[in-house]
């Protein structure tokens, strides 16, 4: 008995999250998610059943042993405890799990009200907002001070945009004066004032915006183009086009799909950048995963999609 108490309690637990974790289409993100999830439950758990006992402080498995041996007013007891325990876990549960969601990283709390103001104005279609909420997070932290800078690349604030300078000095490109074109919103948007919250999720929404606007007609559905679209916002649109190109030439691949499809084909280096740890193709798939699978839920709630 013992060792089937074993085998119950430890080793079949860990082989059932081994075969999840095997048989998990998003390597794994879902299965983290799903746990997220369960431990908001088990947070609560104690609470309830402590709250339980002082509502109603019967024994449930006596009260349970009775009822199998066909007593009435036990098995009354029993079902009256199993609908309270349940109604209280009903009850808790949601806002525990909502409070655990709720811990937005850095400026989140105060300036998410200005992002879903920004897409109230300038993209009021937008099917999933949360996708920006948590491309924000991938980027920066939710940090509007965030910077990186090298010798030849500064990238600033929540949506990261850079400037890059050839060997010479001369601008390569300015990512900044790019989206400042593409709304009369963002005329006087500069780097004298790139620090500017509001300007700089103003200028997330117009990007990404500009992309959906482009790819929606040829995806399969709005999830994904707004996919295509943060691989688009990380490594380029220009790359997403030449990897659908890619996809599209090879059996068995459909280029209207994210995962599973063209993140699968790349012209992008798979050889490590010296000082990320990572290749280029690697970021950018990674960016993706991030920002659609693993930190998009936290931002359901607070953008209502």
């Amino acid at each position: 008995m013992k060792n089937l108490r074993f085998w119950g309690m430890a080793i079949l637990p860990l082989a059932l999250l081994a075969w999840f974790w095997h048989r998990d289409p998003n390597d794994g993100a879902q299965l983290l998610t799903q746990l997220e999830t369960l431990l908001g439950l088990l947070i609560v758990a104690f609470p309830v059943y402590l709250l339980r006992k002082m509502l109603m402080p019967g024994d449930s498995r006596e009260a349970f042993a009775k009822a199998m041996d066909g007593n009435m007013p036990a098995a009354v007891v029993w079902l009256s405890l199993a609908v309270l325990t349940l109604g209280l876990l009903a009850i808790v549960s949601p806002r525990a799990i909502g409070a655990q969601s709720a811990q937005l990283p850095g400026s989140a709390a105060r300036d998410l009200p200005i992002l879903i103001q920004e897409i109230d104005l300038r993209w009021a279609t937008l099917p999933m907002r949360s996708v920006l909420g948590a491309q924000v997070e991938q980027e920066s932290g939710w940090k509007e001070r965030a910077t990186l800078k090298t010798s030849r690349e500064e990238g600033v604030g929540y949506g990261q945009f850079t400037r890059a300078y050839r060997a010479d000095g001369s601008l390569r490109f300015d990512a900044l004066a790019e989206v400042r074109a593409l709304d009369p919103g963002l005329a006087g948007w500069t780097w004298a004032n790139r620090y500017d919250p509001r300007l700089q999720l103003r200028a997330v929404v117009v990007k990404n915006r500009g992309c959906y606007q482009r790819l929606r007609p040829l995806v399969a559905d709005y999830y994904n183009a707004l996919a295509m679209c943060d691989a688009a916002y990380n490594g380029g649109e220009g790359g997403v086009y030449a990897e659908r190109r890619l996809c599209a030439a090879v059996a068995a691949c459909d280029a209207r799909l994210w995962f599973g499809h063209v993140e699968q084909h790349s012209t992008k280096s798979r050889a490590k950048w010296q000082g990320y740890g990572a290749s280029a193709f690697e970021i950018n798939r990674t960016h993706v995963r991030n920002v659609m699978l693993v930190r998009r839920g936290k931002y359901v709630a607070a953008m209502g999609t």
